[in-house]
């Protein structure tokens, strides 16, 4: 499904690029990670871009309900239209974009050795196994302002820059636990809901994860 996604990002625009008779490469870095890309000239007032972006990063969430560690994997896809109004280097841009953004949590122990889940303390021996995931909408809409044109005729190098915002939704986040061996059934039943109840509150903690800041910086060369 995700490369599935991805090809079709890329075919829309594609076929604009290799028709037409300007073509530039760039690479960036930012807020969404490490970049390459492909633009094109379509006239004097619009362009087209296609990029791919990556990183990765480790966060803590920790309160009363619980600490968890949130190694978070960035990986987007964009599809992009840029509009220059006067046709120069200022750029309005708008696009689609592959949300492949997602995080692994996983529940840390406090100081002595015990697990919180939901405001709720448990021993390590009632936790068998925990699994946790934290995904966005899978496609989002971005908006942003940019300078720099990378496929411009007047010059081979180039800086570019954007600042927008992307549109990913707010984060769903799914946790699972198993209990460990000899635990009462009770107990682990009280534990998964506690789980569950405190998947519901880290995904009102994180809930302004779903405007993504975008602010990108990179140098492009024009073939």
């Amino acid at each position: 499904m995700k490369i599935k996604m991805m090809a079709l990002v890329a075919a829309g625009l594609f076929p604009i690029m290799v028709n037409a008779s300007n073509f530039a490469a760039y690479g960036s870095a930012g807020t969404n990670g490490f970049g390459l890309g492909a633009g094109t000239a379509i006239n004097e007032n619009f362009g087209a871009r296609l990029g791919f972006n990556t990183f990765k990063i480790n966060a803590d969430q920790q309160d009363a309900d619980g600490n968890y560690a949130v190694d978070l994997k960035l990986m987007t896809v964009s599809g992009l239209a840029d509009y220059y109004p006067w046709a120069g280097k200022f750029r309005a841009t708008a696009g689609a974009v592959y949300n492949g953004n997602k995080a692994t949590i996983t529940a840390q122990p406090t100081g002595g050795g015990s697990y919180v889940f939901n405001g709720v303390t448990y021993t390590s021996a009632d936790v068998g196994s925990f699994a946790g995931e934290m995904t966005f909408n899978s496609v989002a809409p971005y908006l942003g302002i940019g300078w720099g044109n990378p496929a411009a005729q007047d010059k081979q190098w180039g800086m570019t820059m954007d600042v927008g915002v992307l549109f990913q939704g707010s984060p769903k986040v799914s946790n699972s636990v198993t209990c460990g061996v000899g635990v009462p059934a009770p107990t682990c039943a009280q534990m998964q809901s506690d789980v569950a109840a405190g998947a519901v509150k880290l995904e009102t903690d994180l809930k302004d994860f779903k405007y993504m800041p975008v602010v990108n910086v990179g140098i492009s060369y024009r073939f």
